[in-house]
């Protein structure tokens, strides 16, 4: 390889610059202070997710020098798992201190020479690129800087000269880019190399959680200075807010603690294929297809359409709605339990969470709305809570010479539903609509909907049916006898009636049409 030409001494200086300037500026660095940019001595991870040196730390403002975020994690404690690795890396490299900065890949001469270009090889000739000297008594000379840079008011070229002298800078311009961005992309290459080779003695069982002891996915350090998965920990802190390992007091603000950024890094670097060993494929649809096992949320009875708050104690589903959270569709599975002794009712309806809040304490308040009925095919269990295969259902389209009789019965049941509902007491119809809402309007388009009007759902957590008649709503696939039977329904309820004691909607769910209609449909 032939080296820089040492008669054109700008262009070699501006290399040099330019390619000392590039080292010092890589922030390829591994187990690196976020403050100092040295190898960590006495790592300490905050909140945050930066580490940085303990002595680095801004003690008198409380604040991370990187982010600037507060800290208040006094008494600091080391990272153990970063310190560990650190010491197992300077005891393979036989180094004590490390009082220099990270990065002291520079290149070094493979023998000397005056020149300041000493020992920069590069896989082009360069002396191609720079034409010969036009005159004997003037060398060329290359002006890097008015090449880079053409201020505004610059003259433009009028003679030939001028022009043919614009168009060869122009074009030596162009070609020295190209020059050092290949030396700079070799560059990068190497330092990389480098870098792998440097830190080789950590292996994969070194970068293992202690939990589960796999791979450590979002690693997150606690302030006693252990290192866990975030899955794992988080699922440790629904059961107890202490550390797995030393049983030091935790906090429910250690849910949210930030990913340790050098752990994750190096993971990445080191390990670019081993990080995602265990991740869980996302699901993108917005409805959970139905050849695929959904989390099953094991409650009450939820309708398409209507809201359904929930309040989340139980440590499987707090772990089983942080998933959900995770997953761009944000649904799971509402069922409710099965007085006959099963698990659960083999119907329900797809949820889908629109708002969550988390309180200090971990529990979590859903704010969800049904979206699609569906019937349990095989049941299952991950990690605790239930999972399910399901299958969608819909109702069935009705006969052209049925629709005309079909949408006088809705008008002919909407309208007395109406007056039902105005004739609630002003606190019961308030509370109602706190919890689930107004009472939707008819849609245009209401006989080819999947699960009918959506009014009618919204009738029937308010009347005073059993959660057995309930599922007898949710398994029917025929509009017109929904319709009948929310009908026969408001027929038997008191025309004045305010509140309804448990013992009249327990006398009112016994009527033998209801009830007729209910085990009907949960027999098909």
């Amino acid at each position: 390889m032939d080296q820089l030409p040492r008669q054109d001494k700008s262009t070699q200086s501006n290399i040099h610059q330019t390619l000392a300037s590039a080292i010092a500026n890589n922030r390829l660095s591994l187990f690196s202070c976020s403050a100092c940019a040295r190898i960590l001595r006495h790592p300490v991870t905050i909140k945050c997710g930066h580490t940085m040196c303990l002595n680095c730390l801004d003690k008198a403002n409380m604040t991370c020098r990187t982010c600037m975020s507060s800290i208040d994690e006094e008494p600091f404690k080391i990272n153990v798992l970063v310190q560990n690795l650190i010491e197992k890396w300077k005891e393979r490299n036989k180094m004590e201190e490390m009082d220099s900065p990270v990065f002291r890949l520079l290149l070094r001469p493979r023998y000397k020479l005056r020149s300041r270009s000493a020992g920069l090889q590069c896989s082009v000739d360069v002396t191609k690129l720079i034409p010969k000297r036009r005159r004997k008594h003037q060398p060329f000379q290359v002006n890097l800087r008015r090449l880079c840079k053409r201020t505004p008011n610059c003259r433009k070229p009028k003679t030939r000269l001028e022009r043919k002298r614009r168009d060869s800078n122009l074009a030596i311009k162009d070609s020295f880019h190209k020059v050092l961005q290949n030396i700079l992309n070799d560059l990068q290459v190497t330092l990389e190399r480098a870098l792998r080779n440097s830190w080789n003695c950590i292996t994969e069982e070194d970068l293992e959680c202690l939990l589960c002891r796999r791979s450590l996915v979002d690693p997150v350090t606690t302030p006693c200075g252990h290192t866990f998965c975030r899955d794992c920990l988080t699922r440790v802190l629904d059961h107890r807010l202490t550390c797995p390992l030393c049983v030091s007091k935790l906090s429910v603000g250690d849910y949210f603690r930030a990913t340790t950024g050098v752990l994750d890094q190096a993971i990445q670097f080191l390990f670019p294929n081993f990080s995602n060993k265990h991740v869980s494929s996302s699901q993108n649809d917005d409805v959970p297809d139905q050849n695929i096992e959904v989390p099953v949320f094991v409650c009450t009875n939820a309708f398409p359409g209507v809201a359904c708050p929930l309040y989340v104690n139980e440590p499987r589903y707090r772990l089983l709605i942080r998933r959900c959270l995770q997953n761009p569709s944000k649904t799971f599975a509402m069922v409710s339990t099965d007085p006959c002794g099963a698990k659960f009712m083999q119907y329900g309806t797809i949820l889908e969470v629109r708002d969550a809040v988390t309180l200090e304490d971990g529990r979590i308040i859903l704010s969800t709305q049904g979206i699609r009925r569906f019937r349990v095919m095989s049941g299952n269990e991950k990690d605790g809570y239930d999972t399910a295969k399901i299958e969608h259902i819909r109702d069935a389209r009705p006969k052209h010479e049925d629709v005309s009789s079909l949408e006088s019965l809705h008008q002919k049941v909407y309208t007395r539903a109406v007056k039902w509902i105005h004739l609630l007491s002003p606190s019961a119809l308030s509370e109602v609509e706190r919890l689930i809402g107004r009472m939707p309007r008819v849609e245009k388009d209401w006989i080819d909907l999947p699960d009918g009007p959506s009014w009618m759902w919204w009738l029937i957590p308010i009347l005073p049916l059993s959660s057995h008649l309930q599922m007898g709503f949710l398994s029917s696939t025929n509009l017109e006898k929904r319709l009948r039977a929310i009908d026969k329904m408001l027929e038997h309820m008191k025309i004045r009636m305010k509140a309804v004691p448990r013992e009249e909607s327990e006398a009112y769910a016994r009527e033998d049409e209801i009830a007729d209609f209910c085990s009907e449909q949960v027999n098909n």
